[in-house]
């Protein structure tokens, strides 16, 4: 049983009363379509090409509005005018000229097209967006599109680091939507992003508005675990879904209940999901709460048709006469209208029950942005937190003036106080990969060389390896020569450790050497130690100096030793031979303990004392 209803059809500043075959289909999470056929004699004159007329419409805007025929109200359940009333706009984007004598068809324009979204998916795009909730992503994705966006979600929170990676910004925003459990949607007229529902409520009623009606319940398993990495706190966190089953009520309680009794081996996820900058156990939460309604989402729909052409989708509508525990309000989730040449009108639609939660049935936690390795720039390295991280800013970030936060870099080696620290500098190209594929969770694992930025050491047989800082010191391994060398800043060779087995110290100005306890020093043969001014030695208790054979103490100036006491031990014979001897003291013993003394000068001996001598 279809509803006698007058059409009006306008495309650009053409209104259609003629026409054929009007079907939408409307979706959340997807563009609208229809399609209307039209004679060709209705629009084109005799003897007259259909190409201008097909190329005046193609690309124009279009609205079609649906109301029934006037005295029709005692047919009708009506609460509200708007129940019976369909408006749509859209953009007319394909027209199809169609004849055939083998089908007996007439002459015919086929005119077909989207809502007004699809504006929205004017080609790929690649943004990143920092500290930011979908709302403010929305907005910022809206700026410069003629078009009406409802931007209201439930979810509020900021998220930490939110890529559009290769998505036209329809496909991201729906995208965005899922993963967060968001209705986006268009019901006709604007979009909607946030939560499904209308102010006008149509009331079908099985038998009278409604005629045909289907009740469909799954099984969907739920029993799982989900565990996640927090990269920045070194900790990975759990969570249960079902903890947060309680959003909904009813039926749905039941179906899960079902479901785990069924599928009651309990899952493990493991996710990647946790964005750089963010909490891996906010993260995870959100997820749990997702991964939950995803499941929740499919347990029930229903399945009717109508002749009210009010249901809109993402609506909401009134269900009765039919089995009373179903007897509820459902939200519309697709609808196709169709409409005849006659005016007769009907409708086939799909809408859920989820006891009153929010979240949209098709919510997806798992819909991250995809993308391979590349290359990036960084852009700084002073990590607030101190660990070792950098932001980095990607071919497709530089033009929007977009980084990332800072993001970890690997190293060869590490752990907890200990480990490398070697970070790019700003201005260094580095090679980016990402956890799971995950857009926004990306990782330096490299710097890379090019036309741009040289080593400056490559060799035919790679014989150099080099660790060079940013001020020019510089440690270099020489596998050609077996040389290790160590150069400052100011390209002063500082160390050598040659492969011939020299050992080489040099520095431009001090070198100290201290140690804790002792200090060795021993050579296979000779030590010299050379200065141009001063030798100092200080021991804080005592000099020792060995020789296996002689000690020889030159100066070419004064020798000077200085003590309490001197005692010199020597097993053979000394000999002091000076042009001049003095040696003056208090008091002098000369005593030969076991022979004679002699004193022998060339010329006189002089014994002088100030008071007596005395010579036995």
């Amino acid at each position: 049983m279809a509803l006698q209803t007058v059409t009006t059809i306008k495309i650009g500043e053409t209104i259609i009363n003629n026409f054929s075959n009007l079907q939408i289909v409307q979706k959340i999470h997807d563009h609208h379509t229809f399609s209307i056929e039209v004679r060709q004699d209705l629009l084109v004159s005799e003897f007259e090409s259909a190409m201008p007329v097909s190329q005046r419409y193609f690309g124009e805007k279009i609205s079609i509005d649906i109301k029934p025929l006037p005295g029709l109200d005692d047919l009708m359940i009506i609460s509200n005018p708007n129940d019976y009333i369909l408006q749509f706009s859209g953009i007319v984007t394909n027209i199809k000229l169609t004849k055939s004598r083998v089908n007996e068809i007439e002459e015919t324009i086929l005119i077909q097209g989207f809502s007004r979204s699809i504006i929205l998916d004017n080609g790929a795009q690649t943004n990143s967006f920092t500290q930011m909730t979908i709302a403010d992503i929305a907005s910022k994705i809206k700026t410069g599109y003629d078009i009406d966006l409802d931007i209201q979600p439930f979810f509020k929170e900021k998220l930490a680091y939110t890529v559009q990676y290769n998505e036209s910004d329809f496909e991201f925003l729906n995208r965005l939507s899922k993963r967060h459990g968001q209705w986006f949607f268009d019901n006709g007229y604007k979009m909607v992003l946030g939560y499904g529902g209308s102010s006008v409520v149509p009331k079908l009623a099985y038998g009278i508005n409604m005629h045909n009606f289907y009740y469909d319940m799954k099984l969907v398993p739920s029993l799982f675990k989900v565990l996640e990495n927090d990269n920045r706190s070194g900790e990975f966190f759990a969570d249960n879904p079902l903890e947060y089953r309680n959003e909904t009520d009813g039926a749905h309680q039941n179906y899960i209940n079902k479901s785990n009794q069924v599928f009651n081996k309990e899952t493990t996820i493991q996710i990647n999901q946790n964005a750089v900058g963010g909490s891996g156990n906010s993260s995870l939460e959100e997820y749990s709460k997702n991964k939950i309604r995803a499941s929740m989402g499919k347990m029930m729909e229903i399945n009717a048709s109508s002749e009210v052409p009010g249901i809109t989708v993402g609506g909401n509508v009134r269900i009765t006469g039919v089995d009373k525990w179903l007897e509820s309000s459902y939200n519309v989730t697709q609808i196709t209208h169709i409409c005849d040449d006659g005016g007769g009108y009907e409708n086939q639609f799909t809408a859920v029950n989820i006891s009153g939660a929010v979240f949209s049935p098709e919510t997806n936690p798992d819909l991250v942005p995809y993308c391979k390795s590349q290359t990036a720039v960084v852009i700084a390295n002073a990590d607030p937190d101190g660990l070792s991280g950098v932001k980095v800013q990607m071919p497709w970030q530089e033009a929007k003036g977009e980084t990332t936060p800072y993001i970890p870099l690997l190293q060869k080696y590490g752990g907890d106080a200990r480990g490398a620290h070697i970070i790019p500098e700003i201005g260094d190209t580095v090679f980016v990969d990402f956890q799971g594929d995950n857009a926004e969770l990306p990782i330096v694992i490299g710097t890379l060389t090019s036309g741009k930025e040289k080593s400056g050491y490559s060799t035919p047989n790679n014989d150099l390896k080099v660790l060079e800082t940013r001020s020019g010191n510089k440690l270099i391994l020489d596998d050609n020569k077996g040389d290790i060398t160590i150069e400052s800043k100011m390209g002063q060779t500082l160390a050598v450790l040659y492969g011939d087995g020299n050992i080489k110290f040099k520095a431009p100005k001090n070198i100290e050497l201290e140690a804790g306890e002792d200090v060795f020093i021993t050579a296979g043969r000779n030590v010299k130690i050379e200065a141009k001014e001063n030798i100092g030695i200080d021991a804080g208790s005592n000099i020792n100096q060995e020789a296996r054979n002689n000690i020889l103490i030159k100066a070419e100036g004064n020798i000077i030793e200085k003590g309490d006491e001197k005692m010199e031990l020597i097993d053979k014979k000394i000999t002091i031979n000076s042009a001049e001897h003095i040696e003056t003291a208090q008091k002098i013993n000369l005593n030969a303990t076991n022979g004679d003394m002699t004193l022998k000068a060339s010329k006189t001996i002089h014994a002088n004392s100030g008071e007596n001598s005395n010579f036995n």
